[in-house]
């Protein structure tokens, strides 16, 4: 444990007293009604949102998480959330728009925009309370953990006291400020966090003697072929992580888990945009920042911590260890600052999010429905402190970040491609998402706790199994009302041969295409990720030719990109 200095201390209170504030001043614009508290009037720029989502997956826990994998299964072992990046540019290309033309509050409410009966309202009401109270505490769980991980680390705090304390924060301005307070300090955070990240990676390497000798002492701790497994980046022969499991990322794993049409905290950023422009360029500029601009310095201080500290209990550790040992005071109240304002800009999206499922979805659509839209964003504050309390309670359940992270993609498994047809497939239904669903978790826990089968060779069992129980459920099942389709249609326009059942019953719509423009963007888009996250691995780890050759495909790639977005197209307005 470290003493901080008197300089640490008014740096990390003054940054708290600073978001508590904005959430005070905001809290009076936020709360006018849901939308308001919910989607920011639909007013959010580009900039903003695509800032907000990145912020979002900038937890405290990241660092953690990413230097620990580096030390465990290399640098590769990152491949299990680069892969996501194949979804994330879906969702840029051909759901971004959609989502935003929906107008829906929740991606839940999509339920019964887009289904119909009594199943429609089902799924609705089940995800209402499965995502805000199981799903999305488990998020909070390991976000919570790894601040009480950094508190008990630096303060020796404590497990409870830390989490009791970051509760009271994140409900504090989270519940007062909706999600105005959560994008605008969402911003302030990302780059408070980015700063101290990269400035810890400068400041660790530097005192270290340079990347050159940081990879020389890595060949000495390590031995040269470990060495070598740690620093791949595509782990071809590596021994920590076996290629079979790079093939599972990337060839299964992005298009069948998870919130593959961008659904989620994503899709409430969308849906918080100015006009679809705004949502597809917010959701694909949260990508890049994603991917490209913040990986690094966090692998980076995995490889000194490995140098550093070759023998570690826990590997989650390192990050906070190197925090410990290279910054002065002053610097380590800033870094300290970074990684509340990124457990903030997580735990407060997690919170308004699952607030907005309990509250539009469960308690005005079945309990409630006639309240004024003051009672609603007060009945919301309530859901937050419930939501933020249960997540505490999962926090002291769990003791490593990454294996909540498994455990998230785990019940997600199959779910993905639900998400992916049903906005291009009119023989969805209900039915198909809660078959999907329910098989994944059942699955999931079967194998978590009953056998000893190991993450990802998991998602082989279950996402076979949950694919073939949802195409058969959809099929036995009846399908969504005719009219009940026509009236989505009409509303999202979404074109594809998915629909030309429906659309034939549609006059005007016979021209409805996928664009290839969409195509185009999307390989564009993920070659260009690749490139850019690949090149500066190489800049960095070298050899450092191959970095400047990936950085000008990047360059490319970013101008067909350009071309894609700038062209002249119609936007399709909804019907009747």
């Amino acid at each position: 444990m470290n003493a901080l200095a008197a300089v640490d201390w008014t740096i990390i209170f003054g940054y708290v007293v600073l978001v508590i504030v904005l959430g005070i001043i905001l809290s009076k614009r936020a709360q006018t009604n849901m939308e308001s508290y919910f989607v920011a009037g639909r007013k959010l720029p580009w900039w903003l949102l695509g800032t907000s989502i990145v912020a979002t997956t900038f937890a405290a826990d990241t660092p953690l998480a990413v230097s620990g994998l580096v030390r465990s299964k290399g640098i590769a072992g990152n491949w299990y959330w680069w892969s996501s990046a194949l979804a994330g540019m879906l969702g840029v290309f051909f759901y971004s728009r959609l989502w935003r033309r929906s107008k829906v509050v929740t991606d839940t409410e999509f339920a019964e925009l887009r289904y119909s009966d009594k199943s429609a309202s089902f799924l609705r009401g089940f995800r209402a309370l499965y995502f805000p109270l199981v799903y999305n505490t488990i998020v909070m769980g390991w976000v919570m953990l790894a601040m009480a991980k950094i508190m008990g680390g630096v303060l020796g705090l404590p497990k409870w006291q830390a989490v009791g304390f970051c509760f009271v924060v994140a409900v504090l301005y989270t519940s007062l400020s909706g999600l105005w307070g959560v994008v605008i300090t969402d911003f302030i955070e990302f780059c408070t966090a980015l700063f101290t990240s990269i400035l810890l990676a400068v400041i660790a390497v530097s005192k270290s003697g340079g990347m050159g000798n940081v990879l020389a002492q890595l060949r000495q701790v390590m031995g040269v072929e470990k060495a070598a497994d740690i620093t791949a980046i595509v782990p071809w022969h590596s021994a920590l992580l076996p290629i079979g499991f790079f093939f599972i990322y990337v060839g299964l794993q992005w298009w069948t888990s998870g919130n593959t049409d961008g659904g989620s905290y994503f899709a409430q950023r969308m849906l918080s945009a100015k006009d679809e422009k705004h949502a597809r360029l917010g959701f694909l500029w949260g990508n890049v920042a994603h991917y490209c601009v913040r990986t690094w310095p966090w692998i980076v201080v995995g490889l000194v911590a490995i140098v550093v500290f070759p023998q570690m209990e826990d590997p989650e550790m390192g990050y906070i260890r190197v925090m410990l040992k290279f910054l002065p005071a002053g610097l380590l109240g800033l870094a300290l600052a970074g990684f509340m304002a990124a457990f903030l800009s997580t735990i407060d999206t997690q919170l308004n999010w699952g607030a907005s499922y309990l509250i539009n979805d469960l308690y005005r659509r079945f309990l409630k429905k006639e309240g004024s839209e003051k009672h609603y964003v007060r009945a919301s504050i309530v859901a937050t402190i419930i939501i933020a309390a249960v997540g505490a309670l999962v926090a002291f359940m769990m003791s490593s970040i990454v294996f909540g992270w498994y455990i998230i993609t785990s019940v997600n498994a199959g779910i993905g491609v639900v998400y992916l047809l049903r906005w291009y497939w009119w023989r969805i239904n209900a039915w198909s998402e809660i078959s999907a669903i329910t098989t994944s978790v059942l699955m999931s826990i079967y194998l978590t706790f009953f056998t000893s089968i190991e993450f990802p060779l998991t998602l082989l069992y279950i996402i076979p199994l949950s694919v073939a129980v949802w195409v058969i459920v959809t099929f036995i099942t009846k399908p969504t009302r005719e009219e009940k389709l026509i009236e989505f249609y009409k509303h999202v326009r979404p074109g594809g041969p998915g629909w030309k059942r429906i659309r034939a019953k549609i006059p005007g719509t016979e021209n409805d295409r996928v664009g290839l423009s969409n195509l185009k963007g999307y390989v564009a888009a993920v070659i260009g990720i690749y490139a850019a996250l690949i090149g500066v691995g190489k800049l960095i780890l070298g050899p450092v030719w191959q970095g400047f050759v990936l950085i000008a495909v990047t360059i490319v790639m970013g101008y067909l990109i350009y071309t894609v977005f700038t062209r002249d197209e119609t936007v399709r307005a909804p019907l009747g």
